[in-house]
C-alpha cells in the first residue's frame, strides 16, 4: 500500500487501522489541522468559544486601560 500524499510504503498495520498516510505525511498533517481556542466567560451570560485573537481582546471593551 502507497501513502496518498507522497507515494511512500505504508505499513499493513497501519493502512489496516484506516491511516492511508506514512508516519511523516500524518504527523505533517497533524500539525496543520492542530487548532487553537478557548473559553470565556462571559459577564451576565453564558460562556462563548473564541477561536480568533482580535475577538477576545475586543470582548472586554468596558476596560479603559492599555493593554501590555
Amino acid at each position: 500500500m502507497k501513502c496518498v500524499s507522497c507515494g511512500e510504503d505504508v505499513a499493513v498495520k497501519r493502512w489496516d487501522a484506516g491511516y492511508h498516510s506514512c508516519m511523516s505525511c500524518g504527523d505533517s498533517n497533524a500539525d496543520t489541522a492542530r487548532k487553537s481556542w478557548c473559553v470565556v466567560p462571559m459577564p451576565k451570560s453564558n460562556y462563548i468559544l473564541v477561536t480568533d485573537a482580535t475577538l477576545l481582546l475586543g470582548l472586554n471593551n468596558s476596560h479603559k486601560g492599555g493593554v501590555k
